[in-house]
């Protein structure tokens, strides 16, 4: 759950969804999530099948998933080497997990960038159970004004997920913290 993910959890809230869980592995973002957002939270580390106990939980799967973790999610071992021959184009979790936690009918909506082909794609499970599939990069143009609206008229906080303000001759240490998921990281803004 990248910046991306806290801030659809900010849209989710904002235009009145009934419940909302936010499932990631990194601790701090969860509980940036759970104290900024008042959703649940699952880590999908502490549970054996995170799909089909999120499908529990929601008697019967989510209305809608949002997968924002995207290629850069939490790659298995297999998905890695993959990855680096160039036989896959990254991880694949989210989306599994999308597939089994979704009701029947329901929707996954894929917000996380992907790139390349994915082997073991779940689409059997899509087809079988009549999901719809969204995706594709956002059209943001449309939606400019109305997301405008929201953080000008306070119903939507972006600086939220703002944990590090840097002057630009530190961006290196930024990237760093970022990219390896320390020091509490959401995201860096710089500074010239």
């Amino acid at each position: 759950m990248l910046s991306v993910g806290i801030l659809s959890l900010d849209l989710l809230c904002t235009q009145g969804a009934k419940r909302v869980i936010a499932v990631d592995y990194i601790d701090y973002r969860l509980k940036h999530a759970k104290r900024t957002n008042k959703v649940e939270t699952v880590n999908f580390e502490e549970e054996e099948n995170v799909g089909e106990y999120l499908r529990d939980m929601t008697d019967g799967g989510a209305d809608v998933v949002i997968d924002c973790s995207g290629m850069s999610g939490k790659m298995t071992p297999l998905e890695f080497l993959a990855t680096g021959l160039k036989l896959q184009g990254g991880a694949m979790g989210g989306i599994v997990i999308a597939t089994q936690a979704v009701r029947k009918a329901g929707t996954i909506q894929i917000t996380g960038v992907y790139g390349g082909r994915y082997n073991a794609f779940p689409l059997g499970d899509i087809f079988q159970r009549n999901v719809n599939l969204r995706t594709g990069q956002a059209p943001v143009i449309p939606y400019m004004p109305h997301l405008y609206n929201l953080i000008t008229e306070g119903k939507v906080d972006i600086g939220d997920v703002v944990t590090h303000i840097l002057p630009l001759s530190e961006a290196k240490h930024g990237y760093e913290v970022f990219d390896t998921r320390t020091d509490d990281c959401i995201k860096v803004v710089l500074k010239p």
